[in-house]
Order: C-alpha cells, then sequence, then structure tokens
C-alpha cells in the first residue's frame, strides 16, 4: 500500500465491504500485534494491522457488528462469518486500524513493527523451517479459486 491509496477489503463471506481512501497515518502502517487478544480475535499467531484516518474509510456493502474487547478497544467484524475488520481505540477516535488479512490484497503490506512479542507463539520463529507447497499436496482437499468480492469460492481450473 502506498500512502495516499484506495485500500479495498471486506469478510470471508461478501457480505460486509468497505474502501479505505487516504494515506496510512505515519509510524503506524504496518504493524504486527502478537498479544493474546490479537491471536484470539484472528484465530491466528498475530494480527497485522495499519492506521488510516476513521473519516476515509467507507462501508461499501453491509454493516459491520462491534465488539467492546476492552474498555478503550473496539473491534469491527462480520456477524455472518466472524471475519475481524477493524479496530478502533476509543481514546483516539480519529483514526482505525485495519486488519490486513481483510483486504482483497494483502501482500501490499511492509511491517514495521512488532508489538506484544512476549506474547509471541514460540514456534513463529521455527515457521521458514517447515515443509512448503505452492498448493496443497496430493491427497488434501484442493485448493479453491476465491473470490474476495462476493465470497465465493469455487473448484480451481
Amino acid at each position: 500500500m502506498t500512502k495516499g491509496t484506495v485500500v479495498i477489503g471486506g469478510g470471508l463471506c461478501g457480505a460486509v465491504r468497505y474502501e479505505g481512501h487516504g494515506p496510512r497515518l505515519d509510524g503506524l502502517d504496518g504493524i504486527v500485534c502478537h498479544c493474546r487478544m490479537c491471536q484470539r480475535a484472528s484465530g491466528g499467531a498475530f494480527m497485522a494491522l495499519f492506521y488510516m484516518p476513521v473519516m476515509g474509510i467507507q462501508l461499501t456493502r453491509g454493516e459491520a457488528s462491534v465488539y467492546r474487547s476492552s474498555p478503550e478497544v473496539e473491534r469491527h467484524f462480520c456477524a455472518r462469518c466472524g471475519s475481524p475488520l477493524f479496530f478502533d481505540r476509543t481514546n483516539r477516535p480519529d483514526r482505525r486500524a485495519i486488519f490486513v488479512g481483510s483486504l482483497d490484497d494483502p501482500n501490499d503490506f511492509a511491517p514495521a513493527m512488532q508489538v506484544c512479542v512476549s506474547s509471541a507463539v514460540g514456534w513463529l520463529g521455527r515457521l521458514g523451517a517447515a515443509e512448503a507447497f505452492a498448493e496443497k499436496p496430493a491427497g488434501m482437499t484442493p485448493t479453491l479459486a476465491y473470490d474476495p468480492a462476493t465470497g465465493r469460492a469455487t473448484p480451481r481450473t
């Protein structure tokens, strides 16, 4: 994501979609958080995020549900499929974090910092030593073609 661009994303099922317009906020444009709350909220080992001005982010389809995970934090997600979308700090109403996994193209993200590494899972540093496949190997369910805008998955041809 180049500063000043448009980002597009949504939940797994396609019921909630959004667009973000404007710059990523300086110093907060590439964060990987390892805290236990982000691990639980994402269902993964960490949460990657960046901040944009809240006024530049609009829902283009559906409505996000909100869960207050602590007195200062509200997490926005799709109620239909559970996908995490945004993160707001109530003491910073001018900015909103976008979860990188909700972007249609999460590849244009470069982590600038990691936080809460005291909670990082111990196996993360060994991930590079694990056997890697471009797609699922024989014997596993086939990889599907996924359309992030509609949430539809079809057999890959």
